[in-house]
């Protein structure tokens, strides 16, 4: 617990997330082009999330579907190598998120987590882009068994498992595997 509450994760971050925006800041707006291309609305999707000590932010992500739950064959793709999440960086820089670490939960789950055990404790850290609910759970865990992983990461939480979690979290992305054939 040592790490994740310490200035060498948030530096980590930090570092880590400036040369993912300067990577992927041209594809990034390739991307937005080619949502817009697909969707003809803004490429972005905002939407008020829960973050460390239960603060609001906003989140930002690509936007990947249409207003009917559709999703055209680019935003797929996005969304089945989480390339939606990149936006997400932004929030990395500013200390809203962390790289790994519980997902940001949106309002209206904080009601049903006042119902599990030590829910509350998943607030003591920075929400994550990755997490041990994504590996185990995939994409679209639900919050029951997303929490069981929260708290699991926020007991065990280190350098190493850190460092796990992004490797795997790169593996499933490289394999495109983040969108799992029985979710939307």
């Amino acid at each position: 617990m040592i790490w994740c509450r310490s200035g060498g994760k948030r530096l980590f971050d930090f570092f880590l997330a400036g040369a993912g925006l300067l990577v992927f800041g041209i594809p990034m707006a390739g991307m937005a082009w080619g949502i817009y291309r697909e969707l003809r609305c803004s490429p972005f999707f905002r939407q008020i999330r829960i973050g460390i000590r239960g603060r609001e932010f906003q989140i930002l992500k690509f936007r990947t579907m249409t207003a009917q739950g559709k999703s055209p064959p680019f935003c797929r793709w996005m969304r089945a190598t989480a390339m939606d999440e990149l936006p997400q960086l932004i929030h990395i820089l500013k200390g809203e998120m962390s790289f790994v670490g519980p997902r940001p939960l949106i309002p209206e789950d904080l009601q049903k987590l006042g119902r599990v055990p030590n829910g509350q404790r998943r607030f003591l850290l920075r929400p994550g882009l990755a997490g041990l609910a994504q590996l185990y759970g995939g994409k679209f865990p639900g919050l029951a068994e997303r929490i069981k992983w929260d708290l699991a990461y926020v007991k065990r939480c280190s350098l190493r498992l850190d460092l796990w979690i992004l490797f795997q979290s790169l593996a499933v992305t490289l394999r495109s595997r983040w969108e799992r054939k029985d979710s939307k």
